[in-house]
């Protein structure tokens, strides 16, 4: 079996052959394809907290100053909201590291399954044709499309990133069915 292609963080949506969402079906994570399967990873324990934890400095940050200016009137809230908005913007580097693609082996694939971080799997056998993403523009965009035999499975990619997963499961072209996989 040959180590997936890692294409980055992305968010990704399982959906029923009715076009509905799937209980449990929604994730965000890294993702990966290979010709066997396309998987949703999620981010480890550390980055996950990180992301959270400068969530919450930069909402907290905003409320503090909402209610310092129309009830506590004080400086040292004003400080205390200029120091959170200070380490959320020095996290920022390693938020966006953790946007980009991440390259896991087989054995590193083997670890996040043991250790339950595998979000969506969907083996590529099943993906009977795909749809590309919609260009970006302004206001939302339609999600590339991985139709399955039961549903389908929706990822925000970019153009090139969806050529990238069309690649890595075998298929020849965007829009091509099982029987264009190239052997």
């Amino acid at each position: 079996m040959e180590d997936p292609k890692a294409i980055g963080m992305v968010l990704a949506t399982l959906v029923d052959a009715a076009g509905k969402p799937v209980r449990g079906g929604a994730a965000r994570g890294q993702l990966y394809a290979s010709r066997d399967e396309l998987l949703v990873v999620h981010a480890g324990a550390r980055a996950e907290l990180l992301q959270r934890l400068s969530t919450a400095l930069l909402l907290g940050s905003i409320a503090a100053v909402l209610v310092n200016v129309f009830t506590w009137r004080s400086g040292a809230v004003l400080w205390g909201a200029v120091a959170a908005q200070a380490l959320y913007w020095l996290t920022l580097p390693a938020r966006r590291r953790a946007l980009d693609p991440e390259p896991l082996d087989a054995a590193g694939l083997a670890a996040a399954r043991s250790a339950g971080r595998v979000a969506i799997r969907v083996p590529a056998s099943e993906v009977v044709r795909t749809t590309a993403p919609e260009p970006p523009r302004s206001g939302f965009r339609k999600p590339a499309r991985f139709e399955l035999t039961s549903g389908a499975l929706e990822v925000y990619l970019s153009p090139a990133q969806h050529a990238e997963v069309v690649a890595a499961i075998g298929m020849r072209e965007a829009g091509a069915g099982p029987a264009d996989r190239s052997p």
